[in-house]
């Protein structure tokens, strides 16, 4: 399993995600940047990879219900929050990763991560 990073997540969560060990790529090495949404969860589905965006949209489980998909993390992203966020999202990779992010929606702020199924 991989991640893909929508393109409206800054550039710095790449990087990390890679220094952790994950395998990450950006959503532009396959697709245009501004594909549709639909697009964009699809590519996550072939590549069998979990979204991780800050696209609100991907929020919404009657659009997008946590059970067909292999996992969509949104970052509720605020710069001045940047470090929290960062440290969020690795606690809530080191808890989730691999087969407990499948067919669920991960919602992260600065200071907590819920899962929804």
């Amino acid at each position: 399993m991989s991640i893909l990073i929508d393109h409206c997540v800054p550039g710095i969560f790449l990087r990390v995600l890679r220094e952790w060990g994950y395998e990450a790529n950006p959503l532009k090495k396959y697709i245009n940047p501004d594909a549709d949404d639909p697009d964009v969860i699809s590519l996550a589905q072939l590549l069998d990879a979990v979204l991780l965006t800050a696209d609100m949209d991907f929020s919404n489980i009657l659009n997008y219900p946590p059970q067909n998909y292999q996992g969509i993390i949104v970052i509720r992203y605020q710069a001045e929050q940047e470090v929290k966020s960062i440290a969020t999202l690795k606690s809530t990779l080191d808890d989730l990763y691999r087969d407990e992010l499948r067919k669920v929606l991960v919602v992260i702020t600065a200071n907590r991560y819920r899962v929804r199924r």
